[in-house]
């Protein structure tokens, strides 16, 4: 597995993972059902805020499968990540659920599995394909995971193309600048591999 001590700073780690929880909170809580910003409504920068958020997890979270450290970040945050899912739950009756309950319990299932897929995928996953991960690699993967999940999720072929280019194009911007972010945030780790 190609890893170095550089990866095992946690400083750069958990800028990434405070700015990504952050981006995630602020398009689930603070995104007002009437603001507008040009063309994007409430609903796409809500949408792009998330996607901000869970491109920056993601791309650390395929590199997990190349360094130990790494492994054990991502752990941690997924923890809390599933901790922070109870928010919703705090002074709410069960009868009185909505929309947002129900994306945490979907969001706490989410995050079990992508901690049990961590784990276990050591013991299945051809060894191969994880000493063949570099960081740009593995950024590349989970960025196009999270496109690919977006564009599952978000394009309805029932709307306009100008409908649904304008939540894509929201979503795309979100996704390049959290790809970008986590690059720049986390860009220690190629040093190290080129320095080891």
């Amino acid at each position: 597995m190609t890893e170095s001590a550089a990866d095992c700073r946690p400083i750069p780690f958990i800028l990434v993972f405070v700015i990504a929880a952050l981006a995630i909170l602020l398009g689930v809580y603070a995104v007002p059902e009437s603001f507008s910003l040009a063309v994007f409504d409430a609903q796409a920068i809500t949408k792009a805020a998330i996607y901000l958020g869970a491109t920056m997890l993601m791309m650390c979270y395929v590199d997990a499968f190349r360094s130990r450290c790494l492994r054990g970040f991502v752990t941690i945050a997924l923890v809390l990540l599933a901790l922070g899912c109870a928010i919703p739950f705090f002074g709410s009756e069960r009868a009185l659920w909505g929309p947002l309950q129900h994306g945490a319990i979907n969001s706490l299932y989410l995050l079990g599995a992508l901690l049990v897929f961590l784990h276990f995928s050591l013991h299945t996953m051809p060894s191969a394909w994880r000493k063949s991960l570099t960081p740009r690699r593995s950024d590349l993967i989970g960025a196009v995971l999270v496109l690919g999940v977006a564009l599952y999720r978000d394009f309805d072929p029932s709307l306009g193309v100008a409908e649904n280019l304008i939540e894509l194009v929201a979503t795309g911007i979100a996704i390049l600048a959290g790809a970008l972010l986590c690059t720049l945030l986390m860009r220690h780790r190629a040093r190290g591999l080129a320095l080891a």
